[in-house]
């Protein structure tokens, strides 16, 4: 069969514009794609890797936002929302501390902590990894006047729902919830808090007298460890931040827990000195007699809860650590 030029020429000007509408028909499809797992449901910031595995994931509490806005996860204007949904305070049992959301300083109101606390000159009771504040609440709620309680949680939506509860308990003026990584902001806050830019807090009225640390996230895997709470740094941080005599206490359920976290601070036998001795022995009770949520769990189980506590000493951090100087 022979075909005339002009029909030949007919021809290819048709599958020219066939191919071309298809090309433009899947460059649509690519661009509604590409809208929908940048825009709809996660806010990311242009900045971040997507080449770091630890901050791989689906879209969950605290996901990154638009780098122009001041935004933290933990002041996400989406928090607003989500509390006030159907699904209320419902969050993430775990979530990954080294991810690169949760590696933002978290943003604090220009005058905090004025703002949140009626006298600044009382000492200081941190509870890091708070989760909703019960705690806290409880313990602020019979002794209101005798510290500035500060509670630390990770957890964007949790957090939010502790701070709810300031004002419905009546502890405005004494007890304050701050959604942070305790990793990446605790010696910014503290130092904010002590009001000194030094390398060590002279005013010892304003000082931590008291940190806990209960039932934190145990990141069973070996290759998770380095997600725990309790570092190196942050045992020098509490250290730097402390007066001689100042309390820390540990409990966990989960015996391996403990162990790692009074490991940590027993690597710095000059700064902290563990009052139970033998590493084979545990403090029977809680010294407050006030239980966390998840330790009153824990014990209506029958399960044991493993305990400890830390004296700081009287040594300064300046004596046995030596900060790295900068170029």
């Amino acid at each position: 069969m022979k075909f005339s030029t002009s029909a030949i020429l007919t021809l290819i000007s048709s599958s020219s514009t066939t191919i071309v509408k298809a090309l433009h028909s899947r460059s649509a499809l690519q661009s509604v794609a590409a809208f929908s797992s940048s825009t709809i449901g996660r806010i990311t910031n242009p900045t971040s890797s997507s080449s770091n595995n630890e901050g791989n994931g689906s879209f969950e509490e605290g996901d990154e936002v638009v780098e122009e806005e001041p935004w933290s996860p933990w002041n996400d204007p989406r928090l607003d929302e989500r509390s006030e949904g159907k699904q209320g305070f419902r969050s993430r049992q775990h979530v990954n501390p080294l991810a690169s959301k949760f590696q933002q300083p978290t943003v604090l109101s220009p005058n905090w902590p004025s703002d949140v606390f009626t006298d600044l000159n009382r000492p200081l009771f941190l509870d890091i990894g708070c989760a909703r504040g019960g705690f806290l609440v409880d313990i602020a709620s019979q002794r209101p006047a005798e510290y500035n309680y500060l509670g630390l949680e990770i957890r964007p939506i949790v957090a939010k729902q502790a701070q709810t509860r300031i004002a419905k308990h009546g502890l405005s003026g004494f007890l304050d919830f701050v959604g942070c990584n305790a990793n990446v902001d605790l010696e910014r806050l503290l130092t904010i808090m002590m009001g000194t830019g030094d390398d060590e807090v002279e005013d010892t009225k304003r000082m931590i007298q008291m940190v806990t640390i209960q039932f934190p996230d145990p990141h069973f895997k070996a290759r998770h460890a380095k997600r725990r709470v309790v570092t190196p740094e942050l045992v020098l941080c509490l250290a730097k931040f402390m007066p001689t005599s100042g309390t820390i206490f540990l409990q966990s359920d989960i015996q391996s827990v403990l162990d790692d976290m009074r490991f940590q601070f027993r690597q710095q036998p000059d700064l902290f000195h563990d009052d139970v001795e033998n590493l084979d022995e545990y403090l029977p009770e809680n010294i407050f007699g006030i239980p966390t949520e998840r330790e009153v769990s824990v014990l209506d189980k029958g399960l044991p809860v493993y305990r400890t506590t830390f004296k700081r000493t009287s040594v300064p951090v300046s004596a046995v650590h030596q900060e790295p100087q900068e170029e």
